[in-house]
């Protein structure tokens, strides 16, 4: 190897050792992120299962038909009145989704 193209290799050695060294931070921070994400997983999973669906929810015709069911007379009211009533009837027994 002649005098000039020793400096080169020297540089390109150096270009390599510090590519590789960010290849590996960067391997390690995503398996950091990786690790957090499976316990957050992990941890919501008991959480999902312990908020069963009511009853409303898992009948035949779903929570409107038992909340039609509960009293015959909604069936005979108009159908923005039936809808308002169920609104009303969803919030009161717990069936809506929270705004957090």
């Amino acid at each position: 190897m002649t005098e000039s193209a020793a400096p080169w290799v020297v540089i390109l050695l150096g270009c390599v050792l510090g590519l590789l060294l960010l290849a590996v931070a960067l391997l390690v921070r995503f398996s950091g992120r990786l690790e957090r994400i499976e316990r957050r997983l992990a941890g919501g999973q008991s959480g999902a299962e312990a908020a069963s669906p009511s009853p409303a929810e898992t009948s035949g015709g779903g929570a409107f038909e038992t909340f039609l069911s509960e009293d015959p007379a909604r069936r005979a009211l108009a159908k923005g009145e039936q809808f308002a009533a169920y609104r009303r009837w969803r919030q009161e027994n717990g069936l809506n989704w929270s705004n957090s």
